[in-house]
């Protein structure tokens, strides 16, 4: 059965505010985000792909890529 719910990289994060952004990095740390939250504070545009976003992350402590990095609707 196809999935309409879960976030899909194509979206827009504006179709998703109310997902969660979990981050791992190969230096340990992990952290969870509510994506609508992390748009405003960072002033995201709405029409930003889940895939940009992602791809543009960094870790604030080693500056490294992240090891994964997901959208869920559950924390």
């Amino acid at each position: 059965m196809a999935d309409y719910i879960s976030p899909k990289p194509v979206d827009p994060f504006a179709y998703q505010p109310h997902a969660f952004l979990r981050i791992s990095c190969r230096c340990g740390r992990k952290e969870i985000y509510p994506l609508g939250d992390f748009a405003r504070v960072h002033s995201l545009p709405g029409e930003l792909k889940l895939y940009q976003l992602i791809k543009r992350l960094r870790c604030v402590i080693c500056m490294e890529r992240p090891v994964s990095a997901n959208v869920w609707r559950y924390p």
